[in-house]
């Protein structure tokens, strides 16, 4: 999973991840066995939305345990409730989206954001009331998010050198950059954005860490130039970019402490 919109090498299909995965084979796309594929000797749940439960994504990467839908708080605990009766010991994951779904719309530094996130907070109140003394409770998320404000918009006309035999996926602050001329497009990306961003080719994202270890069935997947703002900045195509993607408030995919540095809090036997 390389980003949020890749190229499919074998049709040159720019596929996005969050919601294309539904037209093709999720476990053919996503091949490697999830954790809940490889841990099978223990009870597990994914707790989540009823509107991710048939997601191509949701198959590609939770596959493997029983999908409970819980779309309200109430719900979700009453999910977790459910569980822990039925089982001496097991492991339920819970994804909760409204944060992320806000910081999106109308940014982490919003009323509606704080709004979200001490609904949140009250939420784990609740559900470490309910741990037994034998139970863990484990707080992540999957990135961070920053602030992009429209003046820190960049926009690429869509009759560029920069463009010129390249197809674009990635996401706005993570460009994957598909190119007929790999040299020529790293070289002319430097020259005009190399002092707001990271310009690096392929293998050099990969020797860097940044995708963690690359399977070889996923190596053509990764854009052969890769973008990314050194600040709060975010690329979008001129006369490409849709309405709600240049409405976008809070963003993430770059390589900032704001969106990789991610915290985990331990409660229960964890602590």
């Amino acid at each position: 999973m390389m980003g949020y919109a890749i190229r499919d090498p074998a049709t040159g299909e720019i596929i996005n991840q969050l919601s294309g995965l539904d037209a093709i084979d999720p476990e053919l796309w996503q091949p490697a066995p999830t954790l809940w594929e490889q841990n099978t000797d223990i009870p597990t749940a994914i707790i989540s939305s009823p509107r991710y439960r048939d997601s191509g994504l949701t198959r590609a990467i939770l596959r493997g345990a029983p999908y409970v839908s819980a779309k309200s708080w109430d719900d979700r605990l009453g999910a977790i409730d459910d569980f822990v009766s039925a089982h001496r010991e097991g492991i339920a994951y819970v994804y909760i989206a409204e944060l992320d779904m806000v910081a999106h719309a109308s940014g982490v530094a919003s009323d509606q954001w704080v709004r979200r996130l001490e609904e949140l907070d009250g939420f784990v109140a609740d559900l470490r009331r309910r741990l037994a003394p034998t139970d863990g409770l484990l707080i992540t998320a999957d990135h961070g998010v920053l602030d992009v404000p429209p003046s820190r918009h960049v926009m690429v006309p869509a009759v560029s050198a920069l463009l010129d035999g390249v197809t674009v996926g990635g996401e706005p602050r993570f460009l994957h950059l598909y190119s007929n001329d790999v040299g020529e497009t790293l070289n002319r990306w430097r020259e005009v954005e190399g002092h707001r961003s990271h310009v690096v080719s392929r293998n050099q994202a990969i020797a860097a860490g940044w995708f963690g270890h690359v399977e070889g069935f996923a190596l053509g997947r990764i854009g052969d130039v890769l973008v990314t703002p050194r600040t709060e900045s975010a690329y979008y195509i001129d006369g490409q970019a849709t309405a709600q993607s240049l409405a976008m408030v809070g963003q993430h995919g770059g390589l900032s402490r704001a969106e990789t540095l991610i915290p985990i809090i331990r409660g229960g036997v964890f602590a």
